[in-house]
């Protein structure tokens, strides 16, 4: 009967003791930092989640490229895999089409990177009005102007 009763005693002790001392240490200075970062975070998805922000838009197609690539080189790994273990033509030739739409992905990604990264030409609209003459031409003497201006290229629409 004394046993039952120090097992009782000692689960009550417990009982109070143990979770008081779990929330302390959860209440400790590392990990209300570790919570304080993982709240920043959360906030920081949440800011980027707008569809309508250019940030988004960019890391999802992003995203979706990188799926694609991914899962081409699966494909053309996996068709390799097959070919060779069947000795099957049809497959290396669906292999050999798989590693051409790859090759032709990334020269279209990149295409699209050094477009990206070309600098746009500055445009000048110039509003002509109905009834007003066009400025005639005007030879322009290079000797005059400064070198830096004469490297630059001006658009004019109008």
């Amino acid at each position: 009967m004394t046993i039952v009763v120090f097992i009782l005693i000692a689960g009550l002790w417990a009982a109070f003791v143990i979770p008081s001392f779990f929330d302390h240490r959860n209440n400790a200075p590392r990990s209300t930092t570790r919570e304080f970062a993982r709240t920043r975070s959360k906030l920081a998805q949440v800011s980027m989640a707008q569809p309508d922000s250019e940030v988004y838009v960019r890391r999802h197609s992003q995203r979706r490229r990188q799926r694609i690539l991914i899962g081409l080189g699966i494909a053309s790994v996996s068709t390799l895999a097959v070919a060779t273990m069947t000795g099957s033509v049809p497959w290396l030739w669906l292999n050999i089409a798989i590693n051409v739409s790859i090759a032709a992905f990334v020269t279209l990604l990149l295409t699209i990177k050094a477009q990206q990264a070309m600098p746009r030409a500055q445009v000048v609209d110039i509003t002509v009005q109905a009834g007003a003459r066009r400025p005639a031409l005007q030879p322009i003497d290079l000797a005059e102007q400064p070198y830096e201006e004469s490297k630059t290229v001006r658009v004019i629409n109008g």
